[in-house]
């Protein structure tokens, strides 16, 4: 509870601290209203005295007015916004500064095509909402029992996201996630892992490999000299996207190709830094915008063919193989999921042992012997699976050293 005075000892009036609250905005947002129209007023008085008969303005009235009315209309709520929920990702002045450029375009093709981009941020406006899954805690403490029992491998990574999250809940700030490297034997889960921890926080995930990527165009834009100019997937996801904070899922960062004329990995140096990443500039709009809240989660292989620059940036979990009793219980879930995305209507649910007899393979190992029994039993009239469907070097009697000691 608050209390508010009139002014006087005589009278004390006792309010909820969120009535309170909204009182104090709403009479912020007055005292700003009234702070623009006197600086309009100023700046119209401003122009007429510095007017001379016969000599053209390079600026008149009607247009600051219109950029003045823009700027206002674009940047509204973002200095009241509740910022944990909202985050500004560009800046009213830089669309201004990317508009006028364009209107001094002599090829109308860019000059359309980069003023329809124009368009879609005036009406997105600056604000972005924040991925939190704080905001709704039953939905996300079910969540996160799912990721430790589905991915008992990847535990410690589940860990350290969990503190990052309750660390944003004590904070009046949005939740940010340090750069993640999963590191690890080819199968073992770590792109699934990143897609089911996305679903878990709300937030949504784009994917890039690096094992083909030539040039650092897919990232932050390609220039517009090029006919097949387009803009990168980060401004894609934060600028015209709905989440200040998507998760970038950067795959084989262990691949990429030496021999490149430019470093695909490059943009990654800023992006992934958050003070630089405030300011990170798109090549095919030139225009400046904020990542700073982006998440990014990579996967190698072998992590000594990563630059240690690079390695640098990120927090660091190498995922090694279950063993015993977990790897069992992981791959009854592995087998049931298997056949679940399959959306075969009527078919059975496997038997444990069935999952005990694929325990030694990886995930994506037993994800591809469950699609193939499942299509060995439906060639054979049948909605359930038997031990018969698997191949015989998959359903090994003797488990693999690699798992299960």
């Amino acid at each position: 509870m608050s209390n508010i005075r009139d002014g006087s000892d005589s009278l004390e009036l006792w309010l909820p601290t969120g009535l309170t609250n909204d009182l104090i905005e709403e009479q912020r947002a007055i005292w700003l209203k009234r702070a623009d129209e006197q600086r309009l007023k100023l700046e119209r008085t401003r122009l007429e005295q510095s007017s001379a008969p016969g000599v053209s303005q390079p600026q008149s009235t009607a247009k600051f007015e219109g950029d003045l009315a823009f700027s206002k209309a674009f940047d509204r709520g973002v200095s009241r916004r509740n910022r944990a929920r909202l985050h500004p990702v560009v800046t009213s002045k830089e669309l201004a500064r990317v508009a006028e450029k364009v209107s001094s375009m002599r090829d109308r093709d860019y000059q359309r095509r980069e003023r329809e981009f124009l368009d879609k941020l005036k009406s997105k406006g600056a604000l972005r909402a924040v991925a939190n899954p704080i905001f709704v805690p039953d939905i996300w403490r079910r969540s996160l029992d799912d990721l430790y029992r589905v991915h008992p491998h990847f535990r410690a990574v589940t860990s350290y996201v969990a503190k990052q999250v309750a660390l944003s809940a004590r904070s009046s700030g949005p939740l940010t996630i340090p750069p993640l490297h999963l590191w690890g034997m080819p199968g073992i889960g770590k792109s699934c892992y990143a897609n089911a921890l996305a679903k878990a926080l709300g937030a949504p995930i784009r994917r890039h490999s690096m094992e083909n990527a030539q040039t650092t165009a897919l990232l932050l834009g390609s220039e517009r000299h090029w006919s097949t100019a387009s803009p990168g997937i980060v401004f894609e996801e934060v600028v015209l996207g709905q989440h200040a904070n998507p998760i970038f899922l950067i795959e084989e960062l262990d691949k990429v190709s030496r021999g490149a004329s430019y470093d695909p990995t490059a943009p990654l140096h800023s992006l992934l830094e958050p003070l630089t990443a405030q300011k990170v500039r798109d090549a095919s709009l030139d225009l400046e915008f904020d990542a700073s809240l982006a998440m990014y989660i990579a996967t190698s292989n072998d992590p000594s063919k990563v630059p240690a620059p690079l390695r640098s940036r990120f927090r660091e979990f190498e995922i090694l193989p279950l063993t015993g009793e977990e790897a069992l219980r992981a791959a009854r879930v592995v087998v049931a999921s298997a056949v679940a995305e399959l959306n075969v209507p009527g078919f059975a649910e496997p038997e444990p042992r069935l999952a005990h007899k694929l325990a030694h393979l990886t995930p994506r190992e037993i994800h591809h012997a469950v699609r193939d029994a499942v299509a060995t039993a439906l060639e054979s009239g049948r909605l359930y699976i038997t031990f018969d469907d698997l191949a015989d070097e998959q359903a090994s009697e003797e488990c693999s050293p690699r798992v299960l000691h």
